[in-house]
Formats: C-alpha cells, structure tokens, sequence
C-alpha cells in the first residue's frame, strides 16, 4: 500500500475492491441469503452475530438493529379481514380507538403484563425471553413493546387464571427481569397498561428484586410520587448526592440491600466501619438519617422520585 503512495493508481487497481469493502460485501451477502430463508428471527440474529465476528463495527451494526428489527416485526403484520394489519396490541397500549367490531372481538378481560429483561442489551437472549414468555402467555396472546419493555395482553378466561400467568411468567424470568401487572375489562386496557406501567417504573427505580409486582406492592410511593410537586420536592433531597459520587453508590447499595449494613459492605467491598462513616456523611449532605426508619423511607422514596423526574 505504501508503494502506491505519489502515484496514480492504474485502470485496473482502481477498480479493485479494498479489503474492508470486501468484508462489507461479504456481509451483505450472508445478510440476503438469510432473507431467503423462512427461519425465526432469533437464528436470523445469531447468523448476522457470526457473520460480523471480528469486525467491531458489524457487530455493532448488529446489535442496533436486532432491536430496532425486533420492533419492526412486531408492528407489522400482513393484512387480512377485519383490521387484522393493525398493531392491536400497540393501539390498546396508546389508548386509540377501536371498531366496535374488533372490540367486540376481544377477550372480556385481560391480564395487562409489562416486563423489564434485566439485560435488554443482549438481542440474541431477548428475542429468546421474548419468545418464551409468548408460548407461556397461551392462545390469544397480543403483544408489543414500549419504551423498552414487552407489553403483554393475555386472556383472562377465569377466575384465578391471571394468577395462574402470572406464575407462569415468573416462572419464565427466572429472576433476570422485573413484571409488573394489572387486570382490566377489555374497555379499560390503556388504564391497566398505564398502572402497569408505573408500578414496573417505580419498582426498578426502587431497586427492588427482580419478580412480579402489583401497585398494592408499590402503594406509598405510588401515592408520593403521583403530585407532581411532592415529586419535585423529593427529588431535590437526592440531588445533592450527584455531587458526591460514593456517597450516592453507598446509599444505593443501601437501599438494594433491603437496608442491611453488612450486605451493603459486602456488595461495595468495604469495611463495616467505612459504610458507617459514609452513611453519617449522607445524612448531613441530605439532611436525612438513612440509618432510621423515617430518614431510610425518606430517602429511598427521594431515589425513586429523582428517577421519575430525571
């Protein structure tokens, strides 16, 4: 290459590929020759994975667009009779409006399932939780996604079979995601969708364990953090830490640790004696003592509102 250098190429170097071109080409190819094949998505994802192996840009490339196909896929669907191109699932998460017909045409009742993944980044295991968590969703199952989360609307047939799902799909996640739940009659789907919702928001921002959650469990800060400006006031507790950057780790680990000072030490691998001293120096940043009962629900509802407002 360097020989090349201070002189033109000749007619026939320069119509000669580069080797990064051929790689890209390559690429290509495999990319099209998958698009032949009636296989499921996720093989098309682990394909593109070991086709762009070694090239950091490919995979890269890879990774954006599993997701971003993902999504694609879900919202499309091929038309057939009585509105069966529309994301139903989607348009009941947004609240759209629906012909009577295809309301009609609904289960009476669902159980509104939205579930965090714990590692939402790795395509490859998300697109497999996803499907696991369609073939234990059973027949009648409408599903899509929002704001990174599955949104699950699945029939509830009777009583105690919400509960029985709900079984089922933590049973699914196996303790690598969060599942927040509400049941509504098919004319109040949006609301269950939007309890859901913020019952799974408020739930990863209070750093609970990962399992299935309802609002009766998230009932106080629920109620908190629904004014706006006892929300603000919250957060403006918390923010203080942002200038202490330890001190916002150690309360953190606090807090996850369900309060208890040894794991707390443990998680941070620090001494007994220095979390002690950390957690003085949060109580005079923030004016809150997380070692008491009042100054710890204080604090973590602080945690929970900063996230919400940020």
């Amino acid at each position: 290459m360097t020989e090349m250098i201070g002189r033109s190429l000749s007619p026939v170097e320069a119509l000669r590929s580069t080797p990064e071109e051929d790689r890209v080409a390559d690429f290509r190819a495999k990319v099209r020759a998958a698009g032949h094949q009636p296989d499921e998505l996720v093989e098309l994802v682990e394909l593109l994975t070991q086709a762009a192996a070694g090239d950091p840009r490919l995979a890269a490339i890879v990774r954006a667009g599993g997701s971003l196909l993902q999504d694609f896929l879900d919202g499309y669907q091929p038309r057939t009779t009585a509105e069966a191109a529309r994301d139903l699932a989607g348009d009941l998460a947004d609240g759209h409006p629906l012909p009577a017909d295809v309301l009609e045409g609904l289960t009476p009742r669902y159980l509104v399932a939205v579930v965090r993944l714990a590692e939402p980044g790795r395509e490859v295991e998300a697109l497999r939780a996803v499907d696991a968590l369609r073939a234990v969703a059973g027949e009648g199952l409408l599903l899509t996604h929002r704001d990174g989360n599955v949104v699950l609307f699945i029939p509830a047939a009777g009583p105690g079979s919400g509960e029985r799902s709900v079984t089922r799909l933590t049973q699914c996640l196996g303790g690598r995601g969060w599942l927040a739940t509400a049941e509504r009659d098919r004319a109040r789907l949006v609301d269950g969708f939007n309890e859901a919702s913020y019952v799974l928001r408020l739930v990863v921002a209070g750093l609970r364990p990962s399992g299935a959650y309802t609002i009766s469990d998230v009932l106080v800060e629920y109620a908190v953090t629904l004014n706006e400006k006892v929300r603000t006031d919250l957060a403006a507790v918390i923010r203080p830490l942002r200038a202490h950057k330890v001190l916002l780790e150690t309360l953190t680990a606090f807090v996850d640790s369900d309060y208890s000072r040894n794991k707390a030490a443990r998680s941070l691998f620090i001494h007994r004696s220095t979390l002690d001293y950390r957690l003085r120096r949060i109580g005079e940043v923030t004016g809150c003592d997380p070692t008491s009962g009042r100054g710890a629900q204080m604090l973590t509802a602080a945690m929970i509102a900063e996230a919400l407002h940020g």
